[in-house]
């Protein structure tokens, strides 16, 4: 089977298999080989000296789509430097060694970083992606769908093969290919043969001490007074005998660190900072482990001003120039390149020139100066620092020892020329430590804190919804751990590199940020909006690169942990636990999980005391508590919004007589209600609430129904501290149950107003689904949206139709809702701040579970109206009518025996139309007597004529034109005074209902509830208050004959 012509054609495989011609492919299953059996050739040649290439690869068993194609995956076939469309020969190999030991090494070193993050994955998929190897050749692997990784093959375990078939059982292993670093010259070294000078001052062999750096300002130092000089602060017992008064201080380049390049300008390229500066040891008693403390001057000669965790290099200074120069050139840093015809005038420069000798003279004759040493900032003098250099002197070794004041030789500055600097080089003048403040958070970050100081290598999530203060708690956290206890910290926010791809996101990022911060040990890396990065695999969305991701970061963080001594912890926070990726979770890397909720009454009151008396310096004329409780389940971003919208309406509506003495603006109740109105909280945006119009007071009888409710749920909102007090757990859920008709919609849809609570009414199919899973998501996203909405009260209409005995249902759907409901109302998490309330007809079809305390605590009839009922139903429908003075409602009540709350309400409607009917009837009359008295005044009027310019129209009919010109004469002859007197006539007519008009009505309207169908609702009843055993179905399925069992 050798010697057939093809051509190549890529395809995505995603394997080393290829699709072999149809004609080969029926030769073989003719022949009943096996596909693992079958090796495939690939002979390739070249036109010029016509020499041959040998390539090996698996068949994948499948045809393909040209008869004289071979088809390849294309990044296979460049590994194999196949062209797509160029001219093979095929031999197929049959009866083919077997390799059980198989050694491979990777293509590149970032081949074998890929082959360590993804180990297992390649473990699994190599076998099934690859069925041959040849010697020297490459394979590729791919652990997913966007990553692949290249491997050489460098021993078949049998030298006399040069390609052989993978074995079932076969071992496989995997050389390590290491990056390999650049060696690094000596900075010293560097600089001396650059700027010659003949050094005498070798550092080389000179003994040197590591510790880790602290930038003053710092929390550890506190006790530091100001130190305006270049000094270092140790315990000078820490240090061996050859250090003595002065110590040459230098950076350790860390792993991300690479040469900086300062300076664009040819003309001052040798004009280089100096990266080892001479400074004055100070002994210290008070330090922390292995740290020392630099002062501000240090840090910004080594460009680490306000850092932490740098490794220092101390070693002794030796050998200072024994005559102080007699004159210092000054190189000031400029940021941008300015005009060419922009000269310096001499009296700047002489002026700039004796604010610096009055500014640097203390320094040099205080402190040690090194050669080539950065100065900070001197305000109006040198705005961004500049390079301080000896004249005649380019030794970068060469400093000086402090000289005394009386010294007679004067010391001279003169300016040089400007050096061009990057903006990130020059010294930074903000540090925000110590400026952000967490109201009613402390206990949290402190918490918090105390996970990261009292063990190692750990991990925190920090989760709640958006605006609930996340970002806020962890650069409390940073600054903490930062000013308190010395650890570095990195604050990456996820959002600014959630676009990136992965190669990006790893290498450019995450990489970088972890070898960083294992660098400067103890640290902490934060990343907050994790799930912007590493969100939850969802259904028709791509998580591949969440996936890799998450591995990254956790092979990553796992070999940094591995290591001795290391101490790298994380910080992370997201919306919810859910919404993280899953690999997360369960790496082990979070131990510990901590939940901004919504904050409380009090806390609330805090937050806004701050906001509006403290920060915004106004005086509140109102009782804040009042505002407060307007503003159940507002997170503390929206408290803090709304504080502002409150300042916006006090200076929109401010003047001189709205001032205190003391200038304060004041805020009142107007300024208070525009800020709330418009204003929704971010808990409950995009969460559909509905708003009833039907009032407390609207709803007749059902007496006893609505003091419980009001029990339940008003009276815990209202009073809520004395309920803050009760041991047990209070009732969160009440069932409405009762004769249809009889208010249990309308008195649920009416406490939510009364109550002043959200509300959300479900309908009982609404979350019915008929796929599996589907149902329960959406009750349980029904229970999130009121958490997130609370005080919130969740109604669920028709009740029954979605709790059900469990074991009746032929499909299962509404048993998997009874058990997600269960957990939702009871669970272990239970519910906080949110109440339910179910109402339905036929109580004992409803799942006895959910009837026990805990769930549906309470269950409220709403019976059939009494007269006394009746009759209060009656004057709260008749309240909004205009009543006759011959209407007597308790003869209609009386009347009304058997009606329902429904029926009394369509017979007061029914009445109303009755009326109305008449009402325009009457009207009617009126208006044909006054059309009559005007025609007869139009026939004595003056004729008047009715035409349009130019129209083509017909005549007006007669009766057309009598309209017309009655309305132009009771224009033209009625004055304004008359006009108004008939709008007021208008107004005062009102439908008065009558007597008559409601018994019409009564002989129209009908008990909507037959006799027969009230006596089954009430033995229903009466047996599901009286008779319940609180025995639970088994769920055994019935055995008889036109049974139903459950398809579980």
């Amino acid at each position: 089977m050798d010697n057939h012509k093809a051509s190549i054609t890529y395809k995505t495989l995603k394997s080393n298999l290829v699709n072999l011609p149809s004609y080969l492919t029926n030769l073989l299953f003719t022949a009943n080989i096996k596909v693992q059996d079958v090796i495939i050739e690939i002979v390739t040649s070249t036109s010029t000296n016509n020499n041959t290439s040998k390539y090996y690869a698996g068949w994948s068993g499948m045809s393909s789509g040209s008869a004289s194609s071979l088809e390849i995956d294309s990044i296979f076939a460049q590994s194999l430097n196949l062209v797509e469309n160029s001219k093979i020969t095929i031999n197929l190999k049959l009866g083919n060694y077997e390799a059980t030991n198989i050694n491979l090494e990777p293509l590149t070193s970032s081949d074998w970083e890929l082959v360590e993050l993804h180990a297992q994955l390649i473990e699994d998929k190599l076998l099934s992606q690859t069925r041959c190897v040849a010697k020297g050749q490459v394979l590729v692997v791919y652990p997913n769908s966007s990553t692949f990784a290249k491997l050489v093959v460098t021993d078949l375990g049998n030298d006399a093969v040069n390609y052989a078939k993978i074995s079932p059982y076969c071992e496989i292993a995997i050389a390590p290919k290491v990056r390999k670093r650049e060696e690094t010259k000596s900075v010293t070294s560097t600089k001396s043969t650059k700027r010659g000078g003949g050094s005498s001052v070798d550092y080389t062999d000179l003994p040197s001490v590591l510790k880790r750096g602290v930038s003053l300002p710092h929390g550890l130092y506190e006790n530091i007074e100001d130190d305006d000089g270049y000094s270092i602060y140790v315990d000078v017992d820490d240090l061996p005998r050859d250090f003595n008064e002065y110590v040459a201080v230098s950076v350790v380049p860390g792993p991300n660190d690479k040469p900086s390049k300062t300076t664009v300008d040819e003309e001052n390229k040798d004009l280089k900072e100096n990266k080892r500066i001479v400074a004055k040891i100070v002994d210290y008693k008070h330090g922390n482990g292995d740290n020392i403390g630099l002062s501000k001057k240090l840090s910004i000669a080594l460009n680490i001003e306000h850092q932490i965790g740098n490794i220092i290099n101390l070693k002794p200074a030796v050998k200072n120039l024994p005559k102080r120069p007699t004159t210092f050139t000054i190189y000031p840093y400029i940021i941008h390149t300015k005009k060419k015809e922009v000269t310096i005038n001499k009296k700047d420069t002489s002026k700039l020139v004796t604010h610096l000798t009055d500014y640097l003279y203390p320094e040099i004759t205080n402190w040690p100066i090194t050669n080539y040493l950065k100065i900070p900032i001197i305000p109006n003098i040198l705005p961004y620092g500049a390079l301080l250099k000896f004249r005649k002197n380019d030794d970068v070794n060469a400093w000086i020892r402090p000289y005394s004041l009386d010294t007679k030789k004067p010391i001279k500055f003169e300016i040089g020329d400007e050096l061009l600097r990057p903006q990130s080089f020059i010294e930074s003048s903000t540090n925000e430590n110590g400026q952000l403040e967490a109201i009613g958070l402390e206990s949290v970050v402190d918490d918090i804190v105390d996970s990261f100081t009292t063990s190692e290598n750990t991990g925190t999530l920090v989760y709640g919804n958006s605006g609930s203060g996340k970002s806020l708690v962890l650069k409390l956290v940073a600054e903490q751990l930062n000013q308190k206890h010395g650890f570095y910290t990195k604050f990456i926010s996820c959002e600014s590199i959630m676009n990136e791809n992965f190669q990006n996101l790893s290498k450019n990022h995450l990489f970088k940020y972890i070898q960083q911060c294992s660098w400067n040990k103890p640290s902490l890396l934060i990343l907050d909006n994790v799930d912007k990065i590493m969100n939850v695999e969802m259904e028709n969305m791509d998580a591949s690169k969440s996936n890799q991701t998450a591995e990254f970061l956790i092979a990553n963080l796992n070999n940094i942990h591995h290591q001795h001594n290391s101490n790298l912890s994380i910080l992370l926070s997201a919306n919810s636990k859910e919404s993280i990726n899953k690999l997360l979770l369960g790496s082990h890397l979070l131990e510990n999980f901590t939940h901004l909720s919504p904050p409380d009454k009090s806390l609330r009151f805090e937050i806004l005391e701050k906001y509006l008396t403290t920060k915004l310096d106004l005086k509140v004329n109102v009782d804040l508590m009042d505002l407060v409780s307007e503003t159940e389940g507002y997170l503390p971003n929206d408290l803090k919004i709304l504080s502002d919208r409150i300042y916006h309406e006090v200076l929109f509506n401010s003047n001189d007589d709205n001032n205190t003495p003391d200038k304060k603006k004041i805020v009142n109740t107007e300024h208070i209600d525009k800020a709330l109105a418009g204003y929704t909280p971010s808990n409950l945006r995009g969460v559909k609430l509905q708003k009833s119009s039907i009032n407390w007071s609207d709803i007749g009888g059902l007496k006893e129904a609505k003091n419980i409710m009001l029990e339940t749920l008003e009276w815990p909102t209202k009073y809520a501290p004395i309920f803050a007090n009760c041991p047990l757990r209070l009732r969160s859920g009440i069932l409405l149950y009762g004769y249809p008709g009889c208010g249990k919609t309308l008195l649920a849809s009416a406490i939510a107003g009364q109550c002043g609570l959200n509300f959300i009414s479900i309908k009982g199919p609404e979350i019915l689904n008929k796929y599996i899973g589907a149902s329960e998501q959406s009750v349980r996203e029904l229970f999130e949206r009121a958490q997130a909405a609370k005080p919130c009260i969740l109604f669920f209409d028709e009740f029954d139709s979605i709790a059900p005995k469990r074991g009746h249902d032929s499909t299962g759907v509404t048993d998997r809702v009874v058990n997600q409901m269960l957990t939702q109302m009871d669970g272990a998490e239970g519910l906080d701040g949110v109440y339910v309330l179910a109402a339905t007809s036929r109580p004992d079809l409803i799942d006895s579970a959910l009837l026990r305390p805990g769930r549906l605590d309470k269950s409220v009839i709403c019976d059939m109206p009494n007269f006394d009922d009746r009759l209060d139903i009656l004057k709260s429908i008749t309240t909004k009518m205009d009543l006759n003075d011959d209407v007597n409602l308790e003869e209609i009540a009386l009347k009304t025996n058997g009606f329902s709350g429904a029926d009394m309400q369509g017979l007061g409607y029914n009445a109303y139309l009755k009326a109305v009917h008449v009402t325009l009837d009457e009207l009617s009359k009126k208006e044909q007597e006054e059309v009559s008295v005007d025609n007869n005044k139009s026939s004595d009027s003056t004729n008047i004529d009715f035409f349009k310019v130019g129209s083509s129209e017909k005549k007006l009919k007669t009766s057309e034109r009598i309209k017309l010109l009655h309305q132009i004469q009771q224009f033209m002859n009625e004055n304004p005074n008359d006009l108004e007197k008939n709008h007021d006539v208008m107004n005062k007519s009102k439908v008065l209902i009558t007597h008559d008009n409601f018994l019409e009505s009564l002989k129209e309207t009908k008990p909507s509830i037959s006799h027969s169908e009230k006596i089954k609702l009430t033995k229903i009843y009466k047996q599901f208050v009286n008779e319940r055993d609180g025995n639970m179905p088994d769920g055994t399925p019935s055995n008889e004959i036109g049974g139903r069992t459950t398809l579980m």
